[in-house]
């Protein structure tokens, strides 16, 4: 059986609010992608942000729509977004094995999926399902939810 995700990392655009930030294009936050990362977090599940884009424009956005603590580690840039996850997974002290990647971008999943097989690609257009696959199903257990090493939002943004 393969082990329950211990973090989701997330596009933004498209995937947690219609619309792209560097297009000035950004709608409202999708309603299932945000029962998913409220569901997940209260499952002690980490999120984290691996998106293309102005960085102080993201930020902007995540914090007006009020999810900016949600998220354990931001990384936005140009770069491929396979890097990035390395640089969360390395941050959080996880191991690919441990990540899970959403995106509404075909090419962006299959360049993660190509980079690093063990972290486990979705689909955007199947945010409300996620609760309910096992691999977001962690082990119960006693005790406080873990937290990141450093707490919530407290890695800074690149």
């Amino acid at each position: 059986m393969t082990p329950a995700l211990r973090c989701l990392v997330w596009e933004l655009d498209n995937t947690l609010w219609d619309g792209a930030v560097c297009d000035a294009t950004v709608g409202a936050l999708r309603p299932a992608a945000l029962r998913t990362l409220r569901v997940l977090s209260e499952r002690g599940i980490w999120h984290a942000v691996a998106s293309r884009g102005e960085r102080e424009w993201t930020l902007d956005k995540l914090y007006r729509y009020g999810v900016y603590e949600m998220f354990s580690a931001i990384e936005i840039g140009w770069g491929p977004k396979s890097s990035a996850i390395v640089r969360i997974g390395r941050t959080l002290g996880l191991g690919p094995e441990a990540i899970g990647f959403i995106d509404h971008e075909p090419v962006e999943r299959a360049e993660v999926a190509r980079a690093l097989p063990a972290v486990r690609c979705y689909a955007a257009r199947n945010a409300d399902v996620l609760p309910v696959l096992p691999d977001f199903r962690p082990v119960l257990r006693t005790g406080p939810a873990p937290t990141p090493p450093l707490g919530f939002a407290r890695v800074p943004a690149r």
